[in-house]
């Protein structure tokens, strides 16, 4: 059973060509060497529904949309007094800011060089899927203030050896979180 909550995050594996050659780039920065993962997302509800960074930014659901893909979720655990009311209030800012933007593609070749895409970005207005993610890790106090050139490895190994993160779930997604 994987009890998803308001507020959780998750980095997928894209099996598409996008998704190998976002992997490929990011293991050459990578400093463990590594990437699976080339997909980010915020979980918005506790039945999965998420928000996220695709052909648009837009809801969908966890479980339908990656049932039977290697999937990561994990929560940050700090200030647990306050961190419901924080990711409500983020992920409402969010909404308000990049729901309905088509996504950024003009800035992935920035991606090959990740200190371009962190400073080439108009503020931050367009962002992908990991720098969608970041940008809410830093709402809620989870992580500091430069989100923009983040990646989805990134994120999955910060969540791995960061403190006050808990991984809920790492492996093949069920199709109901009941399963």
């Amino acid at each position: 059973m994987i009890n998803v909550k308001l507020g959780d995050f998750f980095t997928t594996k894209n099996p598409m060509a996008l998704g190998i050659a976002i992997n490929a780039v990011q293991k050459v920065w990578s400093r463990d060497n590594r990437s699976e993962y080339s997909h980010a997302g915020i979980i918005t509800s506790d039945l999965g529904d998420t928000l996220e960074a695709l052909w648009t930014v837009k809801n969908q659901n966890l479980f339908e949309a990656y049932a039977g893909e290697n999937v990561l979720v994990a929560r940050y655990t700090g200030h647990p007094w306050t961190l419901e009311f924080k990711a409500e209030t983020a992920i409402y800012k969010l909404r308000k800011k990049h729901e309905g933007q088509v996504y950024p593609i003009w800035r992935l070749p920035f991606q090959l060089i990740p200190p371009l895409a962190k400073y080439l970005t108009w503020r931050g207005k367009f962002c992908v899927c990991s720098e969608l993610v970041a940008e809410y890790l830093h709402m809620i106090g989870a992580r500091h203030d430069q989100f923009m050139g983040t990646n989805p490895d990134t994120l999955a190994d910060e969540w791995h050896r960061w403190k006050d993160f808990e991984i809920i779930h790492e492996g093949i997604l069920p199709s109901s979180p009941n399963w």
